[in-house]
Formats: C-alpha cells, structure tokens, sequence
C-alpha cells in the first residue's frame, strides 16, 4: 500500500514538472533574452566603407584584434556591405528573436614573426574527433536578431566570450550591459 501512495505521488510529481513552463533567473547565463527587448543605442556609431560590424568590450568599440575574447564582448552588425561609410544614429532597436548556442573550435599557435609582441593565434576547425593542434575551444553565443523602423539596415547583436571546456558559460545579461555600456543599454519587456 505504502508503495502505490510513493508511486502514484511521485507520477503526479512527474506530471507537474514535464507541464510546468521553467523559467531561467534573469542573472542566469541561460536566461534567454526574449523578443520584445528593447536595446537602446545610445551614441551614433560610424560604419567604414565596406564595414559590415563593429566590436565592443567594456563600452569602447574596439578591431577584432584588440577585443580580449576570454572576457564579454559584442558584436553589432548591419545587413549589407557599402562602400560609403554610414553612421548609425542613436534608435531603440527590438529584439525580435534570441538563439544561445556553443561553438566548438581548436587553436594552434604559429612561429612568431620578428618583431611581434606577442605569438599570433589562429582558429581552425575542430570537429570529428580530429584536434589539429591544440586544445579544444569553446564560444558561448548569444544572438539577437534586431529591427529598428528608422534604420532597417541594424541586423544583429551577438555577444559572446571563448573558453575552455567546463571552465565557462553564456554571457549573463549583467555582463552583456558591462560589455555594452554606455554606448547601449539592454531593457527586456519585464523590467520598465
């Protein structure tokens, strides 16, 4: 008898878990940022001729080659090339959908040339059970398709960080508004 009741309270325990809709902390890195935010643009951004996107890391736009990738940063694109520059003009952009997803890469190091600094490092494909030539690499990303009325050209807002295996996770929002801050501020439907 003692085993029906546990049995049958825990299907009903069961039941109510795969029908309940689990909704993630905002602070957690696998909050999903829902369509319907708004991020705001805060300052105009040039664009160079033939400049698709531009990068950000601690509130300052920065190249590719300067953005520390083991720390938060964003990505801000439009949708098509130019060979004019264009500037995109303070707007409250909507977020029209989110996707997070992991990407999983390798790095080798090359020769440093004379002169440089520092090794230069270099990304290649890893995949197939195949490591050609170093560790394995993860990018946590997070991407938000965006739509802005005045200015169709805004396309896209990914912001991500590299890792190693099991030692990191999605960017949290707090760190997307670190990352992003002054230039946008970040607001989701919830908060007023």
């Amino acid at each position: 008898m003692r085993v029906t009741l546990v049995a049958v309270g825990l299907a009903v325990v069961l039941a109510a878990c795969q029908t309940a809709s689990y909704q993630r902390p905002v602070n957690s890195p696998y909050y999903i940022i829902p369509a319907g935010s708004h991020l705001n643009l805060t300052q105009a951004l040039t664009f160079d001729p033939d400049q698709l996107s531009v990068y950000i890391q601690n509130g300052q736009v920065l190249s590719l080659s300067r953005v520390q990738v083991y720390f938060p940063f964003c990505k801000f694109e439009l949708n098509h090339l130019s060979d004019a520059a264009r500037t995109m003009k303070p707007d409250e952009l909507v977020v029209t959908k989110t996707d997070q997803y992991r990407w999983e890469g390798a790095f080798s190091r090359t020769t440093p040339e004379a002169y440089e600094p520092k090794p230069r490092v270099m990304l290649t494909q890893f995949g197939g059970g195949d490591n050609p030539g170093g560790p394995p690499q993860y990018s946590f990303i997070t991407r938000m398709d965006l739509r802005s009325e005045k200015q169709p050209e805004i396309f896209r807002l990914t912001c991500l960080r590299w890792a190693y295996p099991g030692m990191d996770e999605h960017v949290s929002i707090a760190e997307m508004r670190k990352a992003l801050s002054p230039l946008f501020t970040l607001r989701t439907p919830t908060e007023s």
